[in-house]
C-alpha cells in the first residue's frame, strides 16, 4: 500500500537509539519504523552511532562523524557521539550534548519534506533539540516517551546535581508543551507525564507491541535454548536483555544464593550493560556456581530462549513504579512465558500482571519471596501451563503489533502535509517562554 500515488507520505523518526540495537528503545522504535515502511510511508531516522547496551561505540561505525544507511526500506542517518563504558553523570551530559549538536545536520535531513516527526525520549538534550528544529520546520510534533525523563534517572539515583536536575525538568516541561501530540507506553507514564503539561489530554497511551509470528511459543521438545544450554532435569530461570541500573540483578544474584542447595535449580542471564561487569563481579564474590551469563542471542533465538526458560524473571527496583514499562515483559507475554515479575506494587508492570493474570508477582526487592516461588514451580506445586496461556493470549488481544500500529498509519495518511502545522507561532512562543 503506498501513501499516495505518486510519492510515499515521508515520516521523520529522531531517537537516540534504533536498530541494530537489539535492546530497549532501539529495538522498539525499529520496530516501529519497519511497520511504517513496510506500509509505504518514507520513513528517515535521524539517530546516533549504535553503542547500546554495551555503551560503546560498536567498532564497525568508529571513525566517522556522520554515516547514511538504507534498512529494510528505512534510511537512517547517523551521527557521531561521546559514550563512557562506565556512565556517570558527567558522561551522560557529554554523551547527551554531543549527540545532540553533531546530529543536528541529519535531524535537519530527517525533517525536511517530513509530514510528521516522531520524537523520542529518552535522552531528553537530544529530544529538545529535535523538537526546537522540527517546530523551525513546521513539521507536526509527537514526542514519544519510553522513559519518563528526568525523573527516571533522579528517582533511581543517576542524577543528583540539584541544578541539572532543576534545568532538565524545565526542558522536559518545554518539549511536553511543545509537542503536538505525546505518546507514552503505560497509563501510570500518562498521569506522570499530565502533571508537567499545560495540555494533558493530548497524551495517549500506545503501548510497545509484538510480531505474534516472531515470538510465537517453541514447545520444549523443540527448542533450542533447551538443546543448547540446558541440561536434561534442569529448571531454567532466565533474565534476558539489558542490565542495568532498573532491572536490580542483585535481587537474581541473591534469589540464586537462597537456592544454592537446589542443583537442579540453574540462572541463565543473557545480556549486557551498564551493570554488567559489576554483577560477574558479585557473582565471583558470592561463589554462584548456579548463575551463568551469556551474551544476548540473536533475535530469531529470542522465542526459543522465553518460551523455553521454566522461568523468565522480569525484576525491577523499588523506585520503578510509573516512569517505564519494561519491553522485555511485553515479549515475555507475547512468548508465553512463565513469568515471575518482582515489581512495586502500583507499578505498571505490577498491572499488567495482574490485568493479564500470565504471572506471578513478588515485591521488589523481595530474594525470600523470588525463591519461594521458584521453589514452588520447580516442585509442580503451580500449573505453568494456565499461566502461559493466559498470557500469550492477552498479548495478542493487547499489545498486537498490527492492532496497535494499524490505525496510527491510517492517521499518518490522513495528516496535512510538511510546512501545515497549526499555531507554530504562537505555540513556539508560549512553549519556550
Amino acid at each position: 500500500m503506498r501513501a499516495h500515488r505518486d510519492a510515499p507520505r515521508r515520516i521523520a523518526i529522531l531517537t537516540s537509539n534504533f536498530w541494530p540495537e537489539p535492546t530497549s528503545t532501539g529495538q522498539t522504535v525499529w520496530e516501529f519504523a519497519h511497520f511504517l515502511a513496510q506500509r509505504g510511508l518514507d520513513v528517515r531516522v535521524a539517530t546516533s552511532m549504535p553503542y547500546y547496551p554495551q555503551w560503546r561505540v560498536w567498532k564497525e561505525y568508529r571513525g566517522a562523524i556522520w554515516a547514511t544507511e538504507h534498512h529494510e526500506g528505512v534510511r537512517v542517518l547517523r551521527s557521531w557521539h561521546f559514550v563512557a563504558p562506565r556512565p556517570s553523570t558527567l558522561t551522560r551530559l557529554l554523551h547527551e550534548t554531543t549527540l545532540s549538536l553533531v546530529a543536528v545536520p541529519q535531524m535537519i535531513r530527517a525533517l525536511r519534506g517530513a509530514a510528521v516527526a516522531y520524537i523520542v525520549s529518552p535522552a531528553l538534550g537530544f529530544a529538545v533539540t529535535a523538537s526546537v528544529i522540527a517546530l523551525l520546520f513546521r513539521v507536526r510534533r509527537v514526542l514519544v516517551v519510553k522513559d519518563v525523563m528526568p525523573d527516571a534517572a533522579v528517582e533511581l539515583g543517576m542524577l543528583r546535581n540539584p541544578l541539572v536536575i532543576a534545568v532538565s525538568r524545565w526542558l522536559a516541561r518545554r518539549i511536553y508543551d511543545c509537542a503536538d501530540e505525546i505518546h507514552t507506553i503505560g497509563e501510570g507514564m500518562q498521569a506522570r507525564i499530565a502533571r508537567g503539561t499545560r495540555a494533558p489530554e493530548k497524551i495517549r497511551v500506545v503501548p510497545d507491541t509484538f510480531d505474534s509470528e516472531e515470538l510465537h511459543p517453541v514447545p520444549f521438545e523443540e527448542n533450542e535454548f533447551r538443546r543448547r544450554f540446558v541440561p536434561q532435569h534442569t529448571f531454567a530461570v532466565v533474565h534476558t536483555g539489558n542490565m542495568g541500573k532498573k532491572q536490580d540483578l542483585e535481587l537474581l544474584l541473591r534469589a540464586a544464593q537462597r537456592l544454592r542447595d537446589e542443583p537442579r535449580v540453574r540462572f541463565y542471564v543473557f545480556g549486557d550493560g551498564a551493570v554488567r561487569e559489576a554483577f560477574l563481579r558479585r557473582r565471583q564474590e558470592l561463589r554462584l556456581e548456579n548463575v551463568s551469563h551469556h551474551p544476548l542471542v540473536d533475535r530469531w533465538m529470542l522465542r526459543h530462549v522465553l518460551s523455553g526458560a521454566d522461568v523468565v524473571l522480569v525484576s525491577q527496583r523499588i523506585e520503578v513504579v510509573d516512569i517505564v514499562v519494561p519491553s522485555k515483559l511485553i515479549t515475555s507475554l507475547g512468548a508465553g512465558a512463565m513469568i515471575i515479575a518482582a515489581c512495586p506494587g502500583g507499578s505498571e508492570t505490577a498491572r499488567l500482571m495482574e490485568q493479564s493474570a500470565g504471572g506471578i508477582t513478588v515485591p521488589a526487592g523481595d530474594d525470600a519471596a523470588l525463591a519461594d516461588q521458584i521453589r514452588r514451580l520447580h516442585r509442580g506445586a503451580v500449573d505453568s501451563r494456565e499461566y502461559r496461556e493466559r498470557a500469550r493470549r492477552f498479548a495478542l488481544q493487547t499489545f498486537d503489533r498490527h492492532s496497535v500500529y494499524g490505525p496510527l498509519v491510517e492517521e499518518l495518511l490522513r495528516v496535512p502535509g510538511s510546512g501545515q502545522a497549526r499555531r507554530t507561532g504562537s505555540l513556539m512562543e508560549r512553549a519556550w517562554q
